[in-house]
């Protein structure tokens, strides 16, 4: 019975020694693919080991992560760079993770992951150069990010100004087309109204004027004035040599 058992435990041993094995050969096949960029035939290769049971789940992960950005398929990659994160077994391991996890987020133009990211992978590994000049590219991309925002912020509010100013412009021009309109329909209306009148003195030429119309200038009237006085005199030395032809004529005294 216990030879039994122990035989069992040895042959369970040796099963995770030969998928332990397995999951190193399918590991090997996929990075030589990645190497010749079949990141396509290297995906399947590493989703292979990872089906295998053995101890290189977080390095089976990472490269998976790296075979599916390649492909541009950046949500694959970093759900598989996060479980790498999470099995790794040593800081080493967790920094590499977390500059990749970096990586794909900033070719996601998610700046700010990308730097937390990039940080606290240099927390467990100063001395990666590489990705402290990832941080730098991220931080240089950001600060450009937040500079374009606040011009497109001035530039936008320049275009509304522009658009209040314009709204004002056409409101006037509105405003003055409507009074010219008005003052050429009010000159229509007198117009019509000294039209009607005129026709109504054709049709009635016995009317007096109306009060207020047709005055006549200072000058008319004095010489108007000066003609009636000329008539005047006129009249008065008619009457006076009607008078003196009126008079009997005396005869002469017979001495």
């Amino acid at each position: 019975m216990m030879t039994k058992n122990f035989l069992a435990v040895i042959a369970a041993l040796l099963g995770l020694t030969v998928q332990a094995q397995n999951s190193n050969a399918k590991i090997k096949e996929g990075n030589d693919l990645y190497d010749a960029n079949k990141f396509d035939e290297a995906e399947v290769a590493f989703r292979r080991a990872l089906n295998e049971e053995g101890k290189n789940q977080a390095l089976g992960n990472f490269n998976l992560g790296d075979a599916l950005y390649k492909q541009e398929r950046y949500a694959e990659a970093l759900e598989a760079y996060e479980k790498s994160l999470s099995l790794a077994e040593n800081k080493v391991e967790q920094a590499e993770a977390l500059h990749n996890i970096g990586n794909t987020h900033l070719q996601e133009k998610k700046l700010e992951e990308a730097i937390e990211a990039y940080k606290k992978s240099l927390t467990l590994n100063p001395k990666d150069e590489e990705t402290r000049y990832n941080l730098s590219q991220a931080i240089r991309q950001k600060q450009k990010q937040e500079q374009q925002q606040e011009q497109n912020k001035d530039q936008n509010k320049k275009d509304d100004q522009k658009k209040d100013e314009d709204k004002k412009d056409d409101q006037k021009k509105d405003d003055q087309k409507k009074d010219g309109e008005n003052k050429e329909d009010q000159e229509q209306k007198d117009q019509q109204k000294d039209q009607d009148k005129k026709e109504d003195d054709k049709q009635d030429p016995n009317k007096s004027p109306s009060p207020g119309k047709d005055k006549i200038s200072r000058e008319n009237a004095e010489r108007l004035l000066q003609a009636l006085n000329r008539d005047e005199e006129k009249l008065q030395q008619k009457l006076l040599q009607q008078k003196i032809k009126a008079q009997p004529i005396k005869s002469a005294k017979d001495w």
